[in-house]
Parts: structure tokens; C-alpha cells; sequence
């Protein structure tokens, strides 16, 4: 006990404690700009660190607030402005919708609270398991890593309710893509067409962007109205979210330790424990119909697991030197240069910079819960700006996002490719996280399963920790999948209760809502029908209904049935064409280890999708919730019309990036978009100004000076400068 309380002298050294608020003020500014990650800065500061600051705990402190703090306000652009990151998909699924009801704020204050608790608990179950982690750590091996993949497929296929069989071809779909490239075993290329971007495969962020945040832009963008409806957005509501969030501390400290726990094993990246973490909430919930729908709940378990799983990926980074995400990668990297050896050492003589880490996480969270709290009341306003204002500025940025990921011209193209296929799903109501799911675990499971087969045979299966996941594994999916059967028996819809001196959100009329199990009538041209579950117009399940006028005048709803049903058959003929390539291609690579995964996918992935075209021929309309938001904005003629404009202009700053370069494009689009798409009523037109003024700031100064980045050149430059 003394030499732990020796080790925190550094606490008294005041470089600590500038460093950290630095971190801290630093993590705030990345957290806000969508599509800079914390990982962009760390890697430009590791360089500096490493030659300039000699001690050792004040650089690897500040890596180690850079990467477990930025958990925390990730939340604040996948709540307000429904731009998700890769580990705030549940955030972003659950917490947006909570935006559109004008519960930003208090959305975000419940956030910040479960996440300060779970950073601190992370860093006291890292201090407490040090001792004694390494016998347990050396019983994982890949057959475990391996189940543990296949099981986070499952559980959010699971999660899919009324599109169950959707849920698990899109999560099979994911882990296809993710073979795309060099094979990890083999060494040996699979699947690129001959492109040279893709032999490291798909690039995750442009694939995350272009799957959900850009549909979802895209989405607001055609809606043409602000996010969320009049509601409180005062400091006020914020300080209530934050209490109503410590007043779960035991559900907190549950959802905590389960992220401790993924977080240890290797492999087990953020965006699979934000669904794992999501699902093992909603195992203890008692009523589970309204999950997928705006579930405050929903938000803090994955929100409390985020944060806290970095205590768990500290530990074999520290114990084993094996880092337990990429950005404890970077950490490792510095720990060597200063040589500092994970180990006992770290128990030992480094006892010191163990400290300062396990530390720095817990005071770390606690300060940025407190800059999230004074700042949040002010940026949930952006919540009543009309979104064109807002989409002026975030549309371009998210192709700007993607390109600096990897620097190419392939991630723009990745973007788009993912972007076609997840606005068809959105569109049709596929449910895109089991896409997304597996496209991440695609790589963990073959990584592990083809060694494990090597070495075990097919009798891995047998291992005792293997077996113990398996069965925990198909207990959890079979309990949460009947458990989701019977959140789809209809239930009223419940009233939403006024806030004291608010105007009362507009809310679904009540004889048109559609839950689960009911028939809607429809009048179109003066025939009558029936419709399932569906958004206007045919939409897919999860979306807001809306009126549309009538010939005497009166509210109508559409649903064009027909026609859905049509596209998502054609959709899942594409998809089992795509399979189908996927397996012929397979059968031509001369390594086993090649086409180990691609082809044990395909075949199990066909018979699936053979499947899904004979039910819908059958049962066309017996659709159901999905764990997903469908299209806000309607699948109508109209909205089909705005989908096009909103297109042409996403080609018009392509073509504008070819010409002139990102750059310039990019103030141009928000100039001219803000100009001419946005409608600001009663207000000064210089506010259109706005988006192009902050593009230039954040090219121009951020990007430019203070991150160096080298923009493509431009069509022009090249004529000019040959």
C-alpha cells in the first residue's frame, strides 16, 4: 500500500495537471467536429511527446486522457445532429431520437453522468486486476476471441425484432465485407478487383460514414426542418439528466464492469461493445418494447460500458504488451520509446506511470463530465436550427472526414459504395448495425477461428472457456430473441407528458400510429387495403408517420406497398448475387486459409436469403420494428424528388473537388447551399453566412496549420502547374 501511495507523487507536480487540462480542453474541441477522432491527435502529438517531453508519466498521461476521454462527448454530435462515430452507433440509435422529442440536453446529462461513473470504476477495477490478471488472460486464446466475435454478430442480429432473419444476412453481409483485401493469414490479395486501396480492405471510417452518418444527413437534409421539436435546452435540463443518471449507479456499475470485461480481451474493439454492452442492458430490462424507439436506458448502457472498458483495455496493454485497441497501440508505442516494459515492472519500478494512468482516467472523465456539462445547454440549441443550415457545413465535412482517415481517393469512392447500400437499407428497413457489426468482427473471427481449426481441429469447441461462451452465447441470444418476440405484441401508445412551461411535442396521431401487430387502413385514389407497420408511403418500419392532404382535405396516410415490396425483393436479389460472386471468387484462390471464411459465409448465407424472398413472397406485409431509424422524411414520390436534388448537389461538390480541389470546394458547397437551400423565417439572411465562415476556419486553420494535412491536387492546379 505505501508504494502505491509513493507512486502518486506526480500529483503534486503542477506539468501533471496543465497536461491534463489540456487533454481534457483538446478532447472537448475533437469530440465536437464530427469525423475527427481522438486517434488523428494522438497520432500528431506522439512524435512531439516522445522527443520533446522527457518524463515519461506527463507524455503517456497525456495519450492516456487523449484516448479514455473521448468517449464522453462523442455522444454530443450522434444525439444532436444524428452523426454517429463507429463506437456511438446505440447513441446515436437511441439518443437521437430523444433529440427529435426536444430531450437533447437532458439526454446529454444523463451521458456525461453514467460516464463519469464508468470511467472511474474502469480505472478502479484496472488498479484492483493488475495483480492478478495474468492467469486469467493466458486461458484466452482464439477459440475464445473467435466465439466472442460470432457471439456479437448474433446478439445484435437478435436485437433486429421484426427483421430478425434482415438482421442476421446483414450481420453474415458485414463479415463478408470484411474479407475484402489482404488475406491477415495468407498474406495474399482477395476480392480488390485489382484496385490498390483495397488491399489493406475496406477503410472502417469511410465505411461507418458512408453507411450511417450520410444517410442520415442526407435523411434531415430532405426533411428540411430542425432535428428536434421545441423543448428545454437550458443548463437546467442538463443538470437533470445528471442526476436522474447518478440515481442509476447500480445499473451503471453493472454495465461497467461488463465493459471492463470485453475491454481486456484483445480484438474487442469500441463499436462491439457498445452493442454487447447494449444487449446485456436490455437481458435485465423489464419492459423492452420501447428499445430502438428512443430509450433513455439504452443510451447509458452502452454509455457506461464505453467508458469504462478502457480500465479493461489497459489491462493486457500493461500486463501483457498487447494493446487492447488501436489507440492503446499508440500508448505501447510510447511506453517502448521511453522504455517503459509492460509487465511486473509495472508493478515495480514503472509503478509510477501505472498510477498516473489508471489516475488520469478517473479524474479525467470527472473533468470532462464537468466541461459537458457547462457547454451542452448552449450546443443543444443546434437542435432547433433548421438542419439545411446545419447540413451546409456537415456534408461536406463528412467526405473531408473520410479522406483524412487514410489520405486516398478510395475512401471518397468507399464512402459512396457504402453509402448506396445503406440508404437502400434505411430505405427498405434492413437494419444496418449487424452490417456494420460484422464488417468490424469479419477480421477478429477469421484472425482466430482459421488458428484455432489449425490447431484443434474442429474439437476447439470442446475447450471449457469455449463451451462456457457458446452456451452463455446461445442463452443470451435465444432469451433475447424471445424476449423481443413479446415486446412486438401492440401496446398503446403512451402520451408524452408536457415539460412544465414547454409546449407539448407533436406527437403521431393516434389512429395511425403503427406498432407491431396492427393493420392500418389506407384510402389512396378511393381504394381501400391494409398495411403493416410501415412509414408513409410504404417507408420502412421505424419511421415517423406523417399526413398527407387528401381530396376532401382531410389527412390521408399512404402506403404503397406494392412497390416496397418489389425494391426489397430486387434489393435482396442483389444481395444474393453479391454472395454468390463472393463464393465463385472464393473457389479460385489456390490458399485454403483464403477462402476458409468467405466460403463457410457464403454457403450459410444463401439458403438465408433464398429464404428471405420466399417469406416476402408469402408475407409481404408482416414486417416489424427494426433496431434502426428509418426514412424520417418519407419514401413517397416527394421524398424520392428531394432525395435526387440532395444528390445533385453532393455530385455538384464532388464535381467542384475534381475541379478546384476539397479545399475550395468545400467553403463553395457551404456558401451556395446555405444561400440558396436554407429558410430562415423572421431571421437576418446573413445567418446563411455562418456554415461557410466555420468551413473556412476549421480548412484553413485547423486542417491546414495546425494538422498539416496535404489535400489531393485538383484538376486546375494540374492544367495550370504541369
Amino acid at each position: 500500500m505505501l508504494d502505491y501511495l509513493s507512486a502518486l507523487g506526480f500529483l503534486g507536480n503542477p506539468v501533471y495537471w496543465l497536461t491534463l487540462i489540456v487533454a481534457v480542453v483538446l478532447v472537448g474541441a475533437v469530440g465536437l467536429v464530427p469525423g475527427v477522432g481522438s486517434t488523428t491527435i494522438m497520432v500528431l502529438a506522439l512524435p512531439f511527446l516522445v522527443f520533446e517531453v522527457r518524463d515519461p508519466v506527463i507524455g503517456l498521461t497525456f495519450l492516456a486522457a487523449m484516448n479514455g476521454l473521448a468517449n464522453t462527448l462523442d455522444s454530443v454530435p450522434a444525439v444532436l445532429l444524428g452523426y454517429p462515430s463507429g463506437a456511438t452507433q446505440v447513441t446515436f440509435l437511441e439518443g437521437h431520437q430523444l433529440a427529435m422529442r426536444g430531450q437533447g440536453a437532458y439526454t446529454l446529462g444523463a451521458v456525461y453522468a453514467v460516464s463519469a461513473l464508468g470511467g472511474v470504476v474502469g480505472a478502479l477495477t484496472l488498479l484492483a486486476a493488475l495483480p492478478f490478471i495474468r492467469p486469467i488472460l493466458n486461458q484466452i486464446s482464439f477459440p475464445e476471441v473467435a466465439a466472442l466475435g460470432l457471439f456479437g454478430v448474433l446478439m445484435v442480429s437478435a436485437l433486429s425484432r421484426g427483421a430478425m432473419l434482415k438482421g442476421l444476412i446483414a450481420g453474415l453481409l458485414g463479415i463478408l465485407l470484411g474479407t475484402i483485401g489482404t488475406s491477415y493469414i495468407s498474406g495474399l490479395p482477395r476480392f480488390d478487383m485489382g484496385l490498390l486501396f483495397l488491399f489493406d480492405g475496406l477503410p472502417l471510417v469511410p465505411a461507418a460514414i458512408g453507411l450511417f452518418a450520410l444517410p442520415e444527413l442526407v435523411d434531415l437534409t430532405m426533411r428540411g426542418q430542425p432535428v428536434g421539436v421545441s423543448g428545454t435546452v437550458s443548463n437546467s435540463e442538463v443538470f437533470r439528466g445528471a442526476r436522474d443518471g447518478l440515481r442509476r449507479w447500480r445499473m451503471t456499475i453493472r454495465q461497467s464492469l461488463f465493459g471492463v470485461f470485453l475491454g481486456a480481451v484483445p480484438g474487442i474493439g469500441a463499436a462491439v461493445i457498445d452493442w454487447l454492452a447494449y444487449a446485456f442492458g436490455i437481458a435485465f430490462a423489464q419492459d423492452k418494447s420501447t428499445f430502438g424507439k428512443g430509450n433513455l436506458e439504452g443510451v447509458l448502457f452502452a454509455e457506461s460500458a464505453q467508458n469504462s472498458k478502457e480500465g479493461g483495455q489497459a489491462i493486457p496493454t500493461l500486463a501483457f504488451g498487447v494493446p487492447g485497441g488501436l489507440q492503446w497501440s499508440l500508448i505501447l508505442v510510447a511506453m517502448t520509446i521511453y522504455g517503459v516494459h509492460p509487465g511486473l515492472t509495472m508493478l515495480g519500478r514503472d509503478l509510477d506511470v501505472t498510477m498516473s494512468i489508471i489516475v488520469t482516467l478517473a479524474l479525467g472523465n470527472l473533468l470532462v463530465t464537468l466541461l459537458g456539462i457547462v457547454a451542452t445547454g448552449q450546443l443543444a440549441k443546434l437542435t432547433l436550427v433548421p438542419f439545411p443550415l446545419l447540413a451546409a457545413l456537415l456534408l461536406p465535412l463528412t467526405f473531408i472526414a473520410a479522406f483524412l482517415s487514410n489520405f486516398h481517393w478510395g475512401d471518397i469512392a468507399t464512402v459512396w459504395a457504402m453509402f448506396l447500400l445503406g440508404m437502400a437499407m434505411k430505405w427498405l428497413g434492413w437494419p444496418r448495425p449487424p452490417l456494420l457489426l460484422g464488417f468490424i468482427l469479419g477480421p477478429v473471427i477469421e484472425q482466430n477461428l482459421w488458428p484455432s481449426v489449425q490447431l484443434w481441429g474442429w474439437g476447439f469447441w470442446t475447450r471449457p472457456l469455449t463451451i462456457g461462451l457458446v452456451v452463455a452465447a446461445i442463452a443470451a441470444v435465444t432469451y433475447l430473441t424471445k424476449a423481443m418476440g413479446r415486446a412486438e405484441v401492440a401496446v398503446p401508445i403512451k402520451p408524452i407528458k408536457p415539460i412544465e412551461g414547454q409546449p407539448l411535442p407533436e406527437q403521431p396521431p393516434q389512429e395511425t400510429a403503427a406498432r407491431p401487430g396492427t393493420v392500418i387502413p389506407t384510402v389512396e385514389d378511393g381504394v381501400s387495403g391494409a398495411g403493416s407497420n410501415r412509414s408513409p408511403q410504404g417507408g420502412p418500419p421505424g419511421a415517423p408517420l406523417s399526413r398527407t392532404p387528401g381530396p376532401s382535405g382531410r389527412g390521408t396516410v399512404k402506403l404503397a406497398l406494392w412497390s416496397t415490396w418489389v425494391w426489397d425483393a430486387l434489393f435482396t436479389l442483389l444481395v444474393l448475387g453479391l454472395v454468390l460472386w463472393f463464393y465463385l471468387e472464393a473457389q479460385t484462390f489456390r490458399h485454403a486459409e483464403g477462402r476458409f471464411l468467405p466460403t463457410y459465409i457464403g454457403l450459410a448465407m444463401i439458403p438465408l436469403l433464398v429464404l428471405q424472398v420466399l417469406l416476402l413472397s408469402f408475407r409481404p406485409r408482416r414486417e416489424g420494428d427494426i433496431m434502426d431509424l428509418g426514412m424520417r422524411s418519407g419514401t413517397g414520390r416527394e421524398s424520392l424528388q428531394k432525395l435526387g436534388a440532395t444528390l445533385i448537389w453532393l455530385g455538384g461538390f464532388m464535381l467542384l473537388t475534381v475541379l478546384i480541389g476539397m479545399p475550395a470546394a468545400a467553403v463553395v458547397f457551404a456558401l451556395l447551399f446555405g444561400l440558396t437551400q436554407v429558410k430562415l423565417e423572421g431571421r437576418s439572411r446573413l445567418w446563411t453566412l455562418l456554415p461557410c465562415m466555420l468551413m473556412a476556419f476549421l480548412i484553413f486553420l485547423v486542417f491546414e496549420n495546425l494538422m498539416v494535412i496535404e489535400w489531393p491536387a485538383s484538376a486546375v492546379s494540374a492544367w495550370l502547374l504541369p
